[in-house]
């Protein structure tokens, strides 16, 4: 018998058979009873407000306008429930920095085992469970705590708060990174050997026989004159064809203390994200696309592809209160095609967008395709387009607007998606053959159109993949290990002459090219090792083959160039008899690599083993490097970046400055004046514009990857990590150009400490910690705190030293600094927090004041005399440095805040549960639910916030608005 849904038993409840609720709490009591419990922190009082909830639900389940919201209506009454409960009920809770981690060990899982009999063991693990997860942010602790002791899995996680799969799934990383081993071991074996008692259903439908629920209104109320009105506009809006789908836009969170009677409300609220009016996923298909079983089940419904939506409408929901900036120009790109007819496609993480033959911009044409930074090769047969997302294949036959999901994929790092026509067969819906190439695992095939996937590695074990193409029906991988062709009894190795890996594959008609190289890896761990490198191995060379490989020409171009290059392997793009070639520097054929002209230096080199570029014909092509897309219309002799029409998400850094916007995009400093919509170079000093970081010969750029922006003390400012130096660069008021601070020192050897010098995994400066205070410089230079005054004819040393963990590719690292006249605050990397009264002439490590438990620091800001300390697991406050005030909601929750931003004395926070700001008692107010991403830098200008997210580029708000929904919601 098929399972029925809640709208279907809510229907059948409100017909008078109460048989279906008890269906109902057996479906949700686990998770209502673990949040219930994460809210109260009491088993025994979250089994009664559990009951509580449901009951409650039950008499006013007739006001539930749409049943298919059940799950969040329930979530919504239970957490009414909890912080009614916590206002009774409020106490003090042990300090989690009181319990030494020797007790956390002892409580451990084998512990347990030998103690489990005993109630005041059990007792205390519970205790310990609960301190621990009060270490988590808010949102991690809820999400943690429905898995393990709801028994919840991230997609119903997902569906019961709201949020995204990959939201869940994140949440659940980042909490489990923050809990030691020992410490999530006694999570799980605590929360997930809670059990509900048997009798809880029989209690509450014993209840549920006692009471029925609140009928529905039968007759015809009056309407008021002024709901009248606006329902006349509403009616005016259907009329003009406005859809359901905006007007949900309008209608408010259920309360299940809804009255009945209908009423109509309209929200003086500004809609600023734009909303595509056609239908997200569609029901039809093309001729390429049919629905018969070579299909699967998943393009029979929809549910594949409404799950599928999830995050896209998390994100819009998570923006409605939000208008997205333009730019910066530039940011990641997973992937990048051209179709037939000469169209292109991009995927991005703010979508999937259409450059038409012509065209000046690119078209945004799809969100509902997951996006990220994982790499998304797509591909195209007959008239039907195919994208390859993180755990997904979809395919679309209208140009790209619309997708179908055509089910799970196998997991690993997509490399290529090949389809070619299925041999004659007697079904006739198994017309394609799919494979799909993933670096460290291999090739899967598919006959059922993405239904299902075969291991097909016949020949490729223990091989990396870089590259996959086809001509016709034949399938070639590039390996790094040689080139391999797929035939019948498996794959087998083609005799071209490599002796390293197959970097890239072109095809043009029957023409095959191979680009081939040594392979990075290999080659960092015989350096590592000290193996003598064979000079051979370093060389990267260029094939063709006109006969499927079985035999080869040579084309390697030569190059003269004087300077010694980095062994990158050669990359290949084909466009008729027109090749162009990259390595490191880029040469170009016209008559098929028989003679190549060599067109120098590439000013943005591709990404090793991670080569995404299309040619349009013999004049245009289009690649990808790490700050986007760039494209050529002159055969390789110049190439510009092209991102016009793509939300701009290549931010590193965003300031406010003088009612200008400031970012920076990972290679230049750009400013806006109109809110983000255009942005421009920042002028720099002639002297200084172009600076030596990494060697002669190689290009230059004026901003490196670390570098960082900074506002302090009035002034702007630009920190330029070098190799041997780390540059100050400030803003001119006489002429608006930037150029290094009048008289500042340079950094040299002797500066460091010998500790330093010694103990620092880093070849390359970071720019860290940087404040200004009454005209004295303070900056991280390669982990050690250094201060400099004008005047000074070089850097003290302040005897700050970070020995802790190697930051690898963290951008967001070193150290957290404040500075209010001659006091300093430091927050370490390892959680450690320093403070100076002298100026960083004497420290003191202050973190045992701390009455809060914590990994890392976020952000450390000066407020006139209080400090502010943003830490993972919620806020600190201080006026001296000894006395310590964790910042809370109303309720006396913790919020944990990634970034501040000051407007005079108020103060303004950004996390992953929302934007806040602190009231005139010093309690968080949360005044907008969500934010867009993860948040990168939250800043003030021209009465406007500002949120530079990780993914999806700026958005901003009116300042003031808040004080608008306060007001309404009172």
């Amino acid at each position: 018998m098929k399972e029925e849904n809640d709208a279907q038993l809510i229907s059948r409840i409100l017909a008078g058979d109460d048989t279906a609720f008890s269906t109902l709490v057996q479906k949700y009591q686990q998770s209502i009873h673990a949040l219930v419990w994460r809210k109260i922190g009491d088993f025994q009082y979250a089994e009664e407000l559990t009951q509580d909830t449901f009951l409650n639900a039950y008499k006013k389940l007739s006001t539930l306008k749409e049943p298919s919201q059940f799950a969040g209506w329930l979530y919504v009454i239970a957490n009414r429930l909890c912080i009614n409960w916590i206002q009774r009920h409020k106490s003090k809770t042990q300090s989690l920095a009181s319990i030494p981690m020797e007790e956390i060990e002892h409580s451990s899982y084998n512990h347990y085992v030998l103690e489990q009999r005993e109630v005041e063991a059990a007792e205390r693990r519970h205790r310990l469970v609960k301190e621990l997860l009060e270490k988590l942010p808010e949102s991690e602790r809820t999400v943690i705590t429905l898995y393990y002791l709801g028994g919840m899995q991230s997609k119903e996680i997902g569906k019961f708060l709201g949020v995204s799969v990959n939201t869940v799934t994140s949440r659940l990383q980042r909490a489990r990174k923050r809990l030691a081993k020992e410490e999530e071991l006694l999570v799980q074996e605590v929360l997930g050997g809670v059990h509900i008692s048997t009798g809880l259903t029989q209690n509450i439908m014993r209840h549920v026989a006692e009471m029925k629920p609140t009928p529905p209104p039968t007759g015809k109320p009056l309407l008021p004159w002024m709901a009248f009105g606006t329902a006349t506009v509403l009616v005016f809006l259907l009329m003009l064809g406005i859809s359901n789908q905006y007007l949900l836009r309008f209608q408010k969170p259920y309360s299940f203390e809804a009255l009945s009677e209908p009423t109509i409300e309209i929200i003086d609220t500004p809609i600023t994200l734009a909303i595509d009016s056609k239908p997200a996923v569609r029901t039809q298909a093309g001729r390429d696309l049919p629905l018969s079983e070579n299909i699967g089940v998943s393009l029979q419904n929809s549910e594949n592809v409404l799950a599928s939506n999830t995050q896209n409408n998390s994100f819009r929901s998570a923006t409605s209160q939000w208008t997205q900036a333009g730019g910066p120009e530039g940011g990641h790109v997973s992937g990048i095609f051209a179709a037939s007819e000469k169209i292109l496609y991009a995927a991005t993480s703010t979508g999937i967008y259409r450059l038409s033959p012509d065209a000046t911009t690119w078209t945004l044409v799809n969100t509902s395709v997951p996006t990220g930074v994982f790499r998304m090769p797509m591909t195209e047969h007959g008239s039907t387009l195919y994208i390859v997302s993180s755990d997904e294949l979809f395919a679309s036959v209208d140009r790209g607007e619309t997708w179908k999901g055509l089910g799970n994929r196998p997991k690993g790092d997509a490399i290529g998606l090949i389809i070619t026509d299925a041999a004659q067969s007697s079904n006739p819906h198994a017309n394609i053959v799919m494979y799909l190439a993933l670096r460290d695992k291999g090739v899967f095939r598919s006959t059922d159109a993405g239904a299902q996937w075969y291991p097909l590695n016949n020949g490729l074990a223990n091989k990396h993949i870089f590259a996959v193409a086809a001509i016709k029906d034949t399938v070639f991988v590039g390996t790094n290990d040689g080139l391999y062709r797929l035939d019948s009894g498996g794959w087998e190795q083609l005799p071209v002459d490599v002796s390293g890996a197959v970097h890239s594959l072109a095809v043009t008609e029957n023409n095959l090219y191979v680009g081939t190289g040594p392979e990075l890896s290999t080659l960092l761990n015989d350096v590592e090792q000290t193996v003598d490198v064979d000079d051979s191995n370093l060389r990267s060379m260029a094939f063709r083959s006109n006969d499927l490989g079985k035999s080869w020409t040579e084309i390697t171009p030569i190059s003269k160039s004087p300077f010694l290059k980095p062994p990158t392997g050669m990359k290949i793009l084909a466009a008729g008899q027109s090749l162009l070639i990259q390595d490191f520097e880029l040469f170009r054929s016209r008559d098929d690599g028989q003679t190549w002209i060599n067109l120098g230096f590439d000013a943005s080199p591709f990404i090793f083993n991670n080569f995404q570029a299309v040619a349009v014909n013999e004049n245009i092509y289009y690649k990808v490097d790490a700050f986007g897309i760039h494209r050529t219309t002159d055969s390789g002799e110049s190439w510009h970046p092209f991102m016009n029409g793509i939300v701009g998400t290549g931010i590193r850094d965003l300031v406010a400055f003088d009612n200008k916007l400031y970012v920076h995009t990972g290679k230049d400093v750009v400013q806006s004046t109109d809110s983000g919509e255009s942005w421009e170079n920042t002028p720099i000093a002639p002297h200084e514009h172009t600076f030596g970081l990494i060697g002669e010969g190689y290009t230059r750029i004026n901003f490196p990857l670390h570098s960082k922006l900074a506002v302090t003390d009035g002034c702007f400012y630009v920190i330029v990590p070098e190799t041997d130096n780390l540059r100050i660069l400030t803003l001119s008021t006489i002429n608006n150009l930037l150029g290094l601070v009048p008289g500042i020192p340079v950094f040299n050897n002797e500066t460091q400490s010998v500790e330093s010098m010694l103990s620092t995994p880093e070849t390359l400066a970071r720019a860290g910690g940087f404040a200004v205070g009454n005209g004295t410089f303070y900056v991280e230079y390669k982990r050690e705190l250094f201060r400099w005054r004008l005047g000074d004819s070089e850097w003290t040393n302040t005897g700050l030293l970070d020995t802790s963990e190697n930051l690898g590719d963290k951008l967001d690292t070193g150290f957290k600094l404040a500075v209010s006249g001659e006091t300093v605050y430091v927050g370490k990397r390892a959680g450690h927090l320093f403070q100076s009264l002298d100026e960083g002439n004497s420290w003191k490590d202050i973190t045992s004041n701390l009455p809060l438990r914590f990994s890392h620091f976020n952000e450390i800001v000066f407020v006139g005399s209080t400090v502010y300390v943003a830490t993972d697991t919620g806020v600190l406050s201080s006026e001296n440095g000894e006395s310590w005030r964790v910042l809370t909601d109303g309720t006396g929750m913790r919020i944990a805040i990634d970034r501040f931003a000051v407007d005079g004395t108020t103060v303004y926070g950004a996390g992953d549960t929302g934007l806040y700001r602190l009231d005139t008692r010093g309690h968080w107010k949360q005044i907008s639910p969500s934010v867009p991403d993860k948040v990168l830098s939250l800043v003030i200008s021209n009465d406007r916030l500002y949120i530079a997210t990780q993914q999806h580029g700026i958005f901003h708000r009116p300042l003031g608005e808040e004080y608008r929904n306060e007001f309404s919601q009172r």
